[in-house]
């Protein structure tokens, strides 16, 4: 798995990354990778299971979610839950402690009135840009294509660069991707740096 490796990732993590205690606290300073909207941990479990070089942090507002999240990953040293708002556990990260962020098959809120409540908001991108080091990479999945080319103009309005995000072999998928990938249903997904 040496096209995702720890090795290519810049900034490293804090010790404590936002400052609520136990369910935060890492016991190395290696890089941090976040997990917005974790679910249930099966993506956030495998990664840390492949990359133990890595620090990742989920972020899962739904408290029965943030529990099985950390039944699956209790066991792993570089993986932490949170429980909270995204938007809220970012502004408290330091600013350019982090090497990656995923967001994977957040609600795509496909009704047109309803876009406003996607997460993927000038806002949002902005916050994210702050909170990546120099190196840092945001990965984006969605089974909706509108919600797709939304994000991608989001980010690229900011000013980031947009490029397909190939995933490589073995790569973990979450639930949703499961679900998704078995009923045929067509994944866009994209990748962007400042």
């Amino acid at each position: 798995m040496a096209a995702w490796s720890g090795a290519v990732l810049g900034a490293e993590s804090r010790t404590n990354v936002t400052g609520d205690g136990a369910a935060t606290t890492f016991p190395s300073d290696q890089p941090l990778v976040l997990d917005l909207g974790c679910g249930n941990g099966l993506f956030l479990a495998a990664l840390a299971n492949a990359e133990p070089a890595w620090n990742i942090l989920g972020i899962e507002k739904k408290d029965y979610r943030v529990r099985q999240a950390r039944g699956r990953a209790g066991g792993l040293p570089n993986a932490r839950i949170t429980q909270g708002e995204v938007m809220e556990v970012l502004s408290g990260l330091v600013p350019g402690s982090v090497s990656r962020v995923y967001l994977l098959f957040s609600d795509p809120w496909p009704k047109r009135r309803h876009a406003v409540r996607r997460l993927v908001q000038d806002e949002f991108v902005a916050l994210a840009g702050s909170r990546l080091g120099p190196k840092g990479a945001f990965f984006f999945a969605t089974d909706a294509a509108e919600y797709l080319a939304w994000a991608k103009e989001r980010f690229a309005v900011a000013g980031w660069t947009i490029a397909d995000w190939a995933l490589p072999e073995g790569w973990p998928e979450t639930e949703f991707e499961q679900r998704f990938a078995s009923a045929g249903v067509e994944i866009g997904r994209f990748q962007a740096t400042r």
